[in-house]
């Protein structure tokens, strides 16, 4: 079986996370709305401009990002099984807040079952068209950052004791890059 995901060892993860939190907050609109967007698409160059520590990271292992977002799961929301994409495409995650005691599981659901949808037609993903208990195959607790392939069907369990919304961003980068289509490709990430 293919990896799935692979935590990533960088020293000062916590304080970038602040620097995002930061941003989150005060320079975007993401947690404006009483229940707040999923998944938002950000602006890369603004939001380097005020997560610097990130900026830093990333230049220093010669990663230049193509996408990046913003993940609000509120803590009393029901789980959403989904695929990203269909072709292998591995991101970082990186917690921000509130990711302690959440878990994503990751589930194996044949492509028949996949159905391609968006979300305010500007965020493309596939839906699964049969409910029913598919197998489990792994899951993580998002408590450093990590790198996974979101093309696989997965779902966040928020913490049974949270009491804010489960803060996350992802990052991807070029998809022709080795790092953005196998999780073995990443490794030696230290900082």
């Amino acid at each position: 079986m293919r990896s799935i995901y692979k935590f990533l060892d960088i020293d000062n993860f916590q304080e970038i996370s602040d620097q995002m939190y930061d941003f989150v907050t005060n320079h975007s609109d993401i947690l404006k709305p009483k229940t707040p967007t999923f998944f938002t698409d950000v602006n890369i160059a603004h939001t380097l401009t005020h997560v610097p520590l990130l900026k830093e990271f990333l230049d220093s292992q010669f990663l230049v990002p193509t996408k990046m977002s913003v993940i609000v799961v509120p803590a009393d929301s029901a789980p959403y099984l989904h695929v990203d994409t269909v072709d292998p495409f591995v991101r970082i995650l990186w917690p921000v807040r509130n990711t302690a005691g959440s878990c994503t599981k990751f589930y194996d659901v044949p492509r028949e079952y996949l159905e391609l949808t968006s979300f305010l037609d500007s965020v493309w993903y596939y839906n699964i068209t049969e409910t029913r208990e598919w197998e489990q195959l792994t899951e993580f607790e998002l408590s450093s950052p990590l790198v996974f392939d979101a093309s696989v069907a997965h779902a966040v369990y928020p913490a049974p004791t949270a009491t804010g919304h489960r803060i996350s961003f992802s990052v991807g980068f070029d998809r022709d890059l080795p790092i953005s289509k196998s999780i073995k490709a990443w490794f030696g990430f230290q900082r």
